[in-house]
């Protein structure tokens, strides 16, 4: 339970929020300045806008941006504000020299709210502190919300990569689900595969992903890296392996009239699923897998190969479901 609790990723991420800003009214509570650390805890909400919740290449070049960007709005707004402008032209007057950086990429477009209500939070202040004091609470705020998050991703630093290769695995049970449960059920190729081509392209997306992320914590000569490297293995062979193509649709109507193979292609179709499934917990929640056998699905398809030798998509079903059944028995690409 715990572990579902701990490394839950929505869990994980409400847990870092939490901390990110209760850490700071804590130390003001302590140190009898309740205040300044509630005004603290409002710079998080500006960076979550600003997108700077996660590290990457520019991370801390990004976080200087944002510092420099809600530290000069508040004291735009400061300035103006005691020049007697009104308020509306400030803000529209932000808003247009701002809205320049929307054009350079999308994360530099994220600033421009934030800076928008770092200016509103600045409102609040102004006349109740020195002009220099807004200005270090931005700077510092966002300090402490980058490098708080730069050591939790750290601190976490293959989990990210664990829910990647967590959802591969579920949309690969998806995927073998929905690919036999349209092949038994006789629909028409034409419109049964574009869906499934969704959920391919889904799973390459995913791949893609795992890959780079594998690329970065490689980096870090982590401990975990070989076993995670092999669940990504495992994962992309199974992936080949899935997406195998059966054209044969008048052949498998031929050997369901002749046989029960619908119940039994159904059958190892969602084996393989269920343990897909069981492996993209046992991924995200750091388990250890269990011992796994399709001896008794293989023995039913190996059957009804044997009873219908002229009947190619038998022994397909068989050789295809033998190959997948290894890779999850073995857990080796």
């Amino acid at each position: 339970m715990w572990r579902r609790l701990i490394y839950h990723p929505e869990i994980n991420y409400a847990l870092r929020q939490t901390l990110v800003l209760c850490l700071p009214v804590a130390v003001g509570l302590l140190i009898g300045q309740l205040h300044l650390g509630l005004l603290f805890s409002l710079v998080p909400a500006c960076c979550n806008i600003a997108g700077l919740d996660t590290p990457h290449k520019r991370f801390f070049k990004r976080l200087i941006i944002g510092a420099s960007l809600f530290a000069g709005c508040s004291l735009v707004t400061q300035l103006l504000l005691a020049e007697s402008i009104p308020l509306p032209l400030i803000l529209t007057g932000l808003t247009l020299v701002l809205g320049v950086t929307a054009e350079i990429s999308p994360l530099h477009a994220r600033l421009l709210p934030a800076s928008l209500i770092a200016a509103i939070f600045t409102l609040s202040l102004a006349g109740y502190m020195p002009v220099w004091e807004p200005l270090l609470i931005y700077a510092l705020g966002t300090l402490w919300y980058g490098v708080f998050n730069w050591f939790w991703f750290w601190l976490w630093r293959e989990q990210p990569l664990r829910e990647s290769l967590s959802l591969l695995y579920r949309e690969l049970a998806d995927y073998c689900e929905a690919k036999y449960s349209l092949l038994t059920q006789h629909i028409d190729p034409e419109k049964a595969l574009p869906p499934l081509l969704i959920r391919q392209q889904k799973a390459v997306d995913l791949i893609t992903q795992c890959y780079q992320q594998m690329h970065m914590l490689s980096a870090h000569n982590n401990n975990d890296y070989k076993r995670l490297l092999r669940a990504f293995q495992e994962a992309m062979d199974l992936q080949e392996h899935i997406s195998v193509s059966l054209h044969q649709p008048e052949e498998v109507q031929k050997l369901v009239e002749r046989s029960h193979a619908e119940e039994v292609i159904r059958w190892n179709a969602q084996t393989v699923a269920a343990r897909l499934r069981v492996l993209a917990d046992d991924i995200l929640y750091h388990r250890l897998p269990t011992r796994f056998s399709m001896e008794k699905q293989i023995g039913a398809l190996e059957k009804i190969a044997n009873q219908h030798p002229e009947n190619p998509v038998g022994q397909f079903c068989y050789w295809h479901f033998s190959r997948i059944a290894r890779v999850l028995r073995t857990q080796r690409p």
